[in-house]
């Protein structure tokens, strides 16, 4: 948690080898501008997570013109529980709103065989998770051997590497109570070759939905439609990589190749921002939503502790008065002879009367401090939470700005999750 606010979970899922763990390396490239622009500070946590995604952008950086990516997959835990993700926080002048946690756990973990330890991983982290980003081989999905797909074909190598049968029934059997808001981002990785030219992206986010057709229809269900978002961001993960050629090895098992170009490109991945302001609009939303029934109840309870002040204050000076009263009445009585107080008191008790309008009076003044305490509480309450919301309204705007939704990209369920407010507040 981020100073007692709300932990945001986001989880990395494709089979072994479809590159995770680059996607994640491709965001975190933007991470830091893209949140400056927004004007939001982050704090990062330094863990095996952002070691393993700093090792991938060197090895990108480094590798080949033919790319001979010699990086390993993500290998499983023993204990899968014991993954702490990539987590960092959010905030803005120097105070924590909120935090996101990213796990990108091994692809061995969604395989149809797997422990069943890992299955149950799996099913409880898709359940509990904010956020799902799949990433896809786009030339998986675009290629076939001859050549690339025509309008209504899907690639020779979509199933055997996106295995997207898999991922939807992962999905159908974490998703059957779903109750608070959740997205679904589809990123086509890998995708240089099919993002060059406008119709090229169009035909790109065609066949994602060709291919992910099951799963579409399965979150437009009457029981999902209005709770789960669905994004399309293709990201180019390297950059300025071609698609060359496949080839199947001895085990059945097949490789694309790619080049660069030109031959000495630089590790210049494009887009990886899209998926994380995707992300970041549709958490801010949510977070938005929360904070916004929250500053409703603190300010309902700070117009009934306002009114109680009044009463309570209303109360000290009635007890108050009667507390003079009785101590002016006592006084007098005590300023008598002895023998005539004496007398006096067995037929008119003013101590009894003094003490009891002094204990309320004290009583009345404890009251008084305790709905004081809790209203100056409340009142910082409700200013910190409209800070918050202030702050991430004008997050929103600054991620808005930069959203793409043409040319690949689309909003393809829940538009109401990734909102702008019309005015700041």
């Amino acid at each position: 948690m981020a100073d007692g606010n709300e932990e945001l979970k986001i989880i990395m899922v494709a089979l072994r080898g479809m590159g995770k763990t680059s996607l994640l390396a491709a965001m975190h490239e933007e991470f830091h501008k893209t949140f400056e622009r927004a004007n939001l500070q982050t704090w990062v946590d330094d863990n095996n997570t952002l070691r393993a995604i700093e090792e991938c952008k060197s090895v990108l950086r480094n590798i080949g013109a033919k790319l001979e990516n010699k990086s390993t997959p993500t290998p499983p835990r023993e204990n899968p529980w014991n993954d702490q993700g990539f987590s960092f926080e959010l905030g803005s002048s120097g105070k924590k709103f909120m935090k996101l946690r990213f796990t990108d756990p091994s692809g061995e973990y969604f395989n149809p065989d797997a422990k069943g330890e890992y299955k149950e991983y799996v099913k409880r982290q898709l359940n509990e998770c904010d956020a799902v980003v799949i990433p896809i081989d786009a030339t998986a999905l675009m290629q076939k051997k001859t050549g690339r797909v025509n309008n209504a074909e899907i690639g020779t190598w979509h199933e055997e590497k996106n295995n997207s049968q898999r991922i939807t029934q992962l999905l159908k059997d974490a998703y059957t109570n779903v109750t608070s808001p959740r997205l679904i981002i589809l990123a086509p990785v890998k995708c240089e070759t099919y993002t060059k030219t406008s119709r090229d992206a169009e035909s790109l986010l065609y066949h994602v939905k060709i291919g992910y057709s099951e799963l579409l229809n399965f979150l437009k269900s009457d029981s999902l439609i209005d709770k789960v978002a669905v994004v399309i961001t293709p990201v180019q993960t390297i950059g300025n990589v071609v698609f060359s050629y496949a080839k199947t090895d001895d085990y059945g098992y097949t490789k694309f190749f790619y080049h660069k170009t030109p031959i000495n490109a630089p590790y210049e991945p494009k887009d990886g921002d899209q998926p994380l302001r995707y992300i970041l609009l549709f958490l801010i939303n949510v977070f938005l939503e929360k904070k916004k029934e929250i500053l409703q109840k603190e300010q309902q309870k700070l117009e009934i502790l306002t009114s109680e002040l009044g009463k309570d204050k209303q109360k000290l000076d009635t007890a108050k008065k009667e507390f003079d009263e009785k101590q002016r009445l006592l006084n007098e009585r005590n300023e008598m002879w002895w023998l005539a107080r004496a007398i006096f008191n067995i037929f008119d008790d003013r101590e009894s009367p003094y003490f009891e309008a002094k204990e309320r009076f004290e009583e009345k003044q404890n009251e008084l401090k305790e709905t004081q305490s809790n209203f100056k509480f409340t009142s910082l309450q409700v200013q910190a939470t409209q800070e918050q919301i202030n702050a991430f309204n004008n997050a929103l705007y600054k991620f808005a700005i930069g959203c793409k939704n043409n040319d690949g990209f689309a909003i393809v369920q829940g538009y109401k999750w990734f909102h702008v407010p019309q005015s700041i507040f």
